[in-house]
C-alpha cells in the first residue's frame, strides 16, 4: 500500500505542475499579437502611446503603440 500512495503523490504533483504550465501559453500568444498590431510590450506605457491590449501578467502587462 505506501508505493500505491507514494505513485499517487507523484502523479498528482505532475499533474499540479502541468495544470500551471498550461496558462503561459496565452501570454505568449498576446504578445504575437501585439507585435503584428506593431505594437511593444512594456511595463508602462510612455505619454505619447496607447495601450492597445495586454502581453503579459507578470513583468510586461501593456502593449504599447506610438500615436500617430
Amino acid at each position: 500500500m505506501p508505493g500505491a500512495m507514494r505513485i499517487f503523490f507523484l502523479m498528482f504533483a505532475a499533474f499540479i505542475l502541468l495544470v500551471q504550465t498550461v496558462p503561459a501559453r496565452g501570454g505568449i500568444q498576446r504578445k504575437l499579437l501585439c507585435r503584428k498590431l506593431r505594437g511593444r510590450c512594456e511595463a508602462e506605457c510612455l505619454t505619447f502611446e496607447d495601450q492597445i491590449g495586454g502581453c503579459r501578467a507578470e513583468s510586461t502587462p501593456f502593449c504599447c503603440k506610438k500615436t500617430s
